[in-house]
């Protein structure tokens, strides 16, 4: 009875995988039905197909020329006994003419057109239709642009609203924090005079600027019946926002009576720069135009460097600190920059990550601000205290406060260094402080010792605990790996969280014998734990692991050691794997 019971179950799913073949299944109203990898492309010269064209699930396996037409298709069925209302939604768009139909109604809209053309007055595109009981609707249409971006999506119009205003909510509170940043800065040169201020209020207003164009408030709220400004405004920004960012190298670094390393070169390249970006428009056209900014991100990052580096050794105590608050918005635009070069979207928002970015760079700066206006009142002090002895009480008083405000501040930066530091669920060094400790560990060595072990561990079937037991014993089952690690972290390695359930340990002075005992008993501890929410259910690791020969190979090595990850996985996982091996 029990076989028979077992062979019907087999018979009923099988009959019920092959009938929703060849299309998505909408079934949760609460949810967001992702798309764009459920649907097919093809590539034509004109708006209509001709019924020959080449339909392929990898819209990057087509080569398109700007003049051309990408087009997509896709069904989706509903198994709800009654008509479901749903948008069809195009989000993150980057599109100049966007025609999308769902089989009763067409629309037609894109960037090179007005705001009003959009069927919903919001950022993205929004097509409403309705899912019929039980049935489906193919969505089809065609798009064309000099560059694409996309990404198709399902739900009801509550879900995409109430995602609305969570955004709002987020985008708001962005837009005021800049502009208080801004403000702050614009009364900080007022008072001072000192043009660092000016140059770093510049460069958080072309930030915020950007951003208001890239999140296409601009669009609708400043210019909908002229398109045509869309291009011009994002030309503006992004070279404003790049000439306003060498401003800020220029002034922080800049010291009385000498230029900086490299200075009139700098300068040269603003002057030259919007120059050059109208000649590359007018010659090689403005997509062009508008990348050369953004190629133009990569020698910018390899100038700064430079420049805080040699300054730096020259005696400039900024420098460092200054390097310091640029790193986060330095690795979050890298991260943007990738994103918008490949024309894809990465399921970690490269926006909101350069927000973050921008936001804790602007913290590291009001930090040195600060840091500079402590050491501006301490010279007024000193200039009064001469002036006036006859002031002395006055003048300890003000002295104390002035400590014990430097004594605050201290203790804040402690706290925020800290915080910087640590990763918030596990307590563990967080990826920042992974790549600190690697630099730290090449910069402290010295001759045949500029070798250090590193290795990325990752919990296997996570996703499924996940799904199965929730995200909170999720989060318990990482908190016992990690305690698992913190056990190991010394002066000579560190064990830090990578991302997600992903871990990294870095090593130094350790040959390759002790690295992996190190990790086979790393291994054996979390094979070992028994956490009671997944009932007992047994937690195992696959790792990968190299060893890194210098500085210029710490990409690479990583690399290496994810490769040896997935080789692991694909292994049958739990096991440790040597990226030589691998």
């Amino acid at each position: 009875m029990v076989k028979l019971k077992l062979f019907l179950t087999l018979v009923l799913y099988s009959m019920f995988v092959f009938s929703v073949n060849g299309y998505v299944l909408f079934t949760d109203i609460n949810e967001e039905l992702t798309l764009t990898e459920h649907a097919e492309f093809a590539i034509s010269n004109t708006a209509e197909l001709s019924g020959h064209e080449n339909w392929v699930d990898d819209p990057h396996s087509l080569e398109r020329k700007p003049n051309q037409y990408l087009h997509f298709r896709v069904e989706v069925a509903s198994n709800h006994s009654s008509p479901t209302p749903v948008w069809f939604n195009v989000t993150f768009p980057a599109i100049k003419y966007l025609q999308v139909s769902d089989g009763n109604r067409v629309w037609k809209t894109g960037d090179a057109l007005p705001f009003s053309t959009r069927e919903i007055n919001l950022p993205n595109y929004h097509f409403p239709s309705i899912l019929p009981a039980n049935d489906s609707v193919t969505f089809t249409g065609h798009m064309r642009g000099e560059i694409l971006r996309y990404n198709f999506s399902l739900a009801t119009p509550e879900k995409v609203i109430n995602d609305y205003v969570d955004t709002l909510q987020r985008d708001m509170a962005f837009f005021g924090a800049m502009a208080i940043l801004t403000a702050l800065s614009f009364l900080v040169f007022f008072a001072t005079r000192k043009i660092a201020f000016l140059s770093f209020a510049v460069f958080i207003f072309a930030t915020t600027f950007w951003f208001f164009r890239v999140f296409g408030y601009a669009f609708e709220i400043l210019w909908p019946q002229t398109p045509e400004l869309n291009d011009i405004s994002y030309a503006v920004s992004i070279y404003a926002l790049l000439l306003s960012a060498f401003g800020v190298i220029v002034t922080v670094l800049k010291r009385p009576g000498r230029q900086i390393y490299g200075e009139k070169f700098i300068k040269w390249f603003c002057y030259l720069l919007p120059l050059i970006g109208i000649a590359v428009w007018q010659t090689l056209g403005l997509d062009l135009a508008l990348r050369l900014p953004v190629l133009l991100f990569f020698p910018y990052l390899i100038i700064s460097v430079v420049v805080i580096i040699v300054e730096h050794k020259r005696g400039s105590d900024i420098a460092k600190r200054f390097a310091i608050a640029m790193l986060p918005i330095a690795v979050s635009s890298l991260f943007l920059v990738i994103i918008a070069l490949n024309n894809t979207l990465s399921t970690w928002d490269p926006v909101a990550t350069f927000m973050a970015g921008i936001l804790l760079t602007c913290v590291f700066m009001i930090v040195i601000t600060s840091n500079y206006l402590v050491k501006l009142l301490q010279k007024e002090r000193d200039a009064e205290k001469e002036v006036a002895q006859m002031r002395s009480e006055q003048t300890s008083i003000l002295e104390s406060l002035v400590k014990e405000r430097t004594k605050e501040l201290e203790r804040s930066n402690t706290m925020l260094a800290e915080l910087a530091s640590k990763d918030t669920l596990t307590n563990l060094p967080n990826r920042r402080s992974v790549d600190l400790f690697v630099d730290a560990s090449f910069a402290e060595a010295t001759g045949d010792e500029k070798v250090i072990a590193i290795a990325l561990i990752d919990l296997d079937h996570f996703k499924n605990i996940n799904d199965t037991y929730g995200h909170e014993v999720g989060d318990i089952v990482l908190k016992k790996a990690a305690n698992v690690l913190a056990a190991f972290n010394s002066d000579s390695l560190l064990a830090g969280r990578f991302g997600g359930e992903e871990f990294a340990i870095i090593a130094r002075d350790m040959n390759d014998n002790r690295f992996y005992m190190t990790l086979h008993s790393i291994h054996n501890s979390i094979n070992e734990l028994s956490i009671t929410e997944i009932e007992d259910r047994k937690v195992a690791s696959s790792i990968g692991w190299t060893m890194c020969t210098g500085p210029i190979d710490v990409v690479d090595a990583f690399r290496r050691a994810d490769k040896a990850l997935y080789t692991a996985k694909n292994k049958g996982r739990n096991r440790i794997i040597r990226a030589e091996e691998s």
